[in-house]
């Protein structure tokens, strides 16, 4: 009778903790990330007796919290995606706001304009009014450009703000993480932590992407999907971003005791590496670049691979606006006596970076590289989405938008420079200024010096008191070094076309350069004029230009042409050196580039096309890059939520089935309560046969 008090007594107790754990699932139903907890009971050892074996009840022998580790792996992956996927489509949401392209305001409708006005000048070449409503239509064309320019600029601010955030956010996860795990080693069986830890993983997972190894006492080891360990038990190894920087990695063998060093700011991550070994100053070492961590290289015209000469700081080399020379250890400014050897590496970051601060002490870069993914780089989560429509989205549109801008100025200063204006000129300054005037053209550091060809370029007299020609003289080179007539980017630097001018004008023209300008000042009794240029020395240098400015942030009317509209050029001066009023070959000439097939240059290379289809495929670019994330957003939170399903399932609380589970061990507790009732009887019983 004793044992069966005890049987009764311990199943009344163990339905009264199965009552209280069903009525916690039902008080916790609406709290996210409660898992569900069921009792786990096991049968007593039975005793025996004279008539065989009896039972002695039931035990608890714990608390059961329902829960899929391998769902949630899969539902930790997918999640990070979705993240990553989200936040870009929320970015490119924002950015393909700017693009909206107005019937009449929108860039495409000003550019219209901008080419109708041009053919407005072609009918009244002589006019003052049509010149007006050009400039009128130009600033409006420039203002839109610097406008757009302007806001992906913000747009790169708000995202590194958002960067910086996002980190602090992943560093506090990371942190809240390792501390839990020193408080589940104290207290493993706790429901209530693994559901904290389970619901800071997911948040982590929001952030980075994350695998997790769970342990028998109930920490987590979490790392990224590239295996970068995040926490170890109490330890969390966070992230840090890093200002721009250029790290190198070269060969044992190597002797190079300098550093390579950069100016200027780009969305890519450059990988250099030395292909011919040899003086890092000097020219002779040469080495090769590429975008995606060495992936592929950039290649020339012809589609080989490209190689650029390794020189001191005037001897840089511009990779998409980024100039990269070789120098000093101590200081850039210094060129570099020690020789590169083949197979060293650099890696120059012209950008915030993400390093992860790394189990062995060290840093290791872990930003998306341009948005691909890339062994040892994030791929999910917020800030993998953040880093992509940084670098590898609005960072291109950027550089595109420049390149339209670059493009565009070129083009039309090309054209305009060898055109003439109603007056010719006493003095003229050019607008562009070279960074080293005393070496060759193409390492000058003008802005559109790589545009610069070979060629001849002439310049038209005329008389300053009667207005007659002159003649036109092509500007000779024969009486500088190597001794050759024409103009060579190569070889003569802008004190030499300085020179060329002035011997090849005496007693006319003296030309001089004066901080980077190149300046032309004609002699009493004489005027001049701009001729044919197939070499482009007058627009790269800034002379006769119609647009000022080097891409879409700075791009603008001359301000020289609306203090003098007279010098906008409609025509030219023509075979026998005059220049007419009523001549408007140079602004047909411009009406005509509005369908031209022209060459746009980015750091990935160049396209040829027309300026209006150009702009046009950029903005259809950020649609479809929005769209595209859209989609991707859209299937991985699908699987998301079909996995979140799964695990709720396994681990949610269901009112009907824990309804169903108090009904069925209240009756448990009854029949207990009976059982209980039952032995006192029996006991009363034999008291009674006394």
């Amino acid at each position: 009778m004793n044992n069966l008090m005890y049987i009764g007594q311990s199943a009344l107790l163990n339905s009264q903790y199965a009552i209280t754990v069903h009525g916690n699932n039902v008080a916790n139903q609406e709290v996210t990330g409660y898992r569900r907890r069921t009792v786990a009971m096991s049968e007593n050892i039975s005793l025996n007796t004279a008539q065989g074996q009896v039972g002695t009840g039931a035990s608890v022998q714990g608390l059961l919290r329902h829960f899929n580790s391998y769902l949630e792996a899969q539902y930790l992956k997918q999640n990070s995606d979705a993240a990553s996927k989200q936040t870009l489509f929320n970015v490119l949401s924002q950015i393909e706001t700017r693009f909206v392209e107005d019937e009449k305001y929108g860039t495409a409708a000003l550019l219209n304009n901008f080419w109708s006005a041009w053919g407005t000048l072609m009918d009244s070449p002589d006019q003052s009014a049509a010149r007006s409503t050009l400039l009128s239509s130009t600033d409006s064309l420039t203002a839109r450009l610097n406008d757009l320019a302007a806001d992906l600029l913000e747009q790169q601010r708000l995202l590194e703000r958002s960067i910086a955030s996002e980190v602090a956010a992943t560093n506090s996860l990371l942190g809240e993480l390792a501390a839990l795990n020193g408080r589940i080693t104290a207290s493993p069986a706790s429901a209530e932590l693994l559901d904290q830890r389970d619901m800071l993983l997911r948040s982590l997972s929001d952030k980075v992407d994350i695998e997790v190894k769970y342990r028998d006492d109930g920490q987590v080891v979490v790392a990224t999907r590239q295996g970068q360990t995040l926490v170890d038990g109490g330890t969390a190894y966070d992230f840090e971003l890093l200002p721009p920087r250029a790290v190198a990695s070269l060969m044992p063998s190597s002797g190079f005791a300098g550093q390579i060093y950069f100016e200027g700011a780009s969305s890519h991550e450059y990988t250099i590496e030395v292909v011919d070994g040899g003086a890092a100053s000097g020219g002779g070492a040469t080495f090769r670049v590429s975008l995606d961590g060495g992936k592929t290289w950039l290649t020339d015209d012809n589609g080989a691979t490209k190689l650029f000469v390794a020189g001191p700081k005037d001897e840089a080399v511009d990779i998409g606006g980024v100039s990269i020379w070789f120098g000093s250890l101590s200081n850039g400014d210094l060129p570099e006596g020690s020789a590169l050897s083949s197979g060293d590496r650099f890696t120059v970051m012209p950008k915030t970076t993400l390093v992860w601060n790394s189990t062995a002490g060290g840093q290791v870069n872990v930003t998306p590289l341009d948005g691909n993914t890339k062994a040892g780089r994030l791929s999910g989560g917020s800030l993998a989405g953040l880093f992509e429509a940084r670098d590898a989205h609005l960072g291109g549109y950027r550089e595109q938008l420049d390149a339209f801008a670059a493009s565009l100025i070129w083009e039309v200063n090309r054209v305009h420079s060898q055109g003439a204006g109603l007056s010719p000129l006493a003095s003229a300054t050019g607008i562009y200024a070279a960074e080293y005037s005393d070496v060759p053209l193409a390492a000058s550091g003008l802005a559109f010096a790589d545009r610069v060809a070979a060629g001849s370029f002439s310049l038209a007299l005329f008389d300053e008191t009667t207005g007659k020609p002159l003649g036109v003289t092509a500007v000779d080179f024969s009486s500088l070094p190597p001794g050759v007539a024409n103009f060579d980017p190569e070889v003569h630097s802008l004190e030499d076309v300085a020179a060329a001018i002035t011997a090849s004008f005496p007693g006319q023209l003296t030309a001089t350069v004066r901080n980077g300008r190149l300046e032309i000042a004609a002699e009493e009794g004489v005027r001049f004029e701009y001729a044919d240029d197939t070499a482009g020395i007058f627009a790269a240098t800034g002379h006769n230009c119609f647009l000022s400015g080097t891409g879409a942030r700075d791009i603008a009317a001359n301000p020289a042409l609306a203090a003098n509209p007279d010098r906008i050029c409609a025509g030219h001066v023509n075979g026998q050196g005059e220049s007419n009023a009523g001549d408007n070959t140079t602004a047909r000439a411009m009406e005509a580039l509005a369908n031209a097939q022209i060459s746009f240059r980015t750091t990935g290379g160049a396209v040829t096309t027309s300026l209006g289809e150009y702009f046009a495929s950029l903005v259809a670019a950020v649609g479809g890059d929005k769209a595209a994330a859209k989609s991707a957003w859209s299937f991985a939170e699908a699987l998301a939520a079909s996995l979140d399903d799964q695990q709720e399932s396994v681990g949610g609380v269901n009112l009907d089935e824990e309804l169903a589970l108090l009904s069925r061990q209240q009756q448990n507790y009854q029949a207990a309560s009976r059982l209980i009732q039952v032995s006192l009887e029996m006991m009363d019983t034999i008291l009674g046969l006394k």
